[in-house]
């Protein structure tokens, strides 16, 4: 599969500790600021498939609203068990727009 870079959504409408459901080539990618840094991660929770978008971010931290799993936004690692990870994505801006590589 070629890797390509996919527009989301534009830079300025993305807020300091938000979390934004996007759908690259129809990828659920969770787009999330925190401490003026942007970061990619899978908006799918690897137990059930609940969107992550509908949990809660505690610092680096979001936590599925379905069972509590938490994962480190930087790593995608589920913190109670580290060889469990969601995807990261890699990301860039350009034009003012948040482009996600999938």
């Amino acid at each position: 599969m070629i890797e390509q870079w996919f527009s989301t959504m534009e830079e300025d409408t993305l807020e300091e500790n938000s979390m934004n459901a996007v759908f690259p080539k129809g990828i659920p990618v969770l787009i999330v600021k925190k401490n003026s840094k942007i970061y990619a991660v899978s908006n799918k929770c690897p137990h059930l498939g609940c969107p992550l978008s509908a949990g809660t971010l505690e610092g680096h931290t979001i936590k599925c609203l379905c069972h509590d799993w938490k994962f480190d936004i930087t790593s995608g690692e589920f913190l109670s068990s580290r060889e469990i990870k969601i995807p990261i994505y890699q990301y860039k801006i350009q034009e003012g727009k948040i482009f996600i590589k999938i």
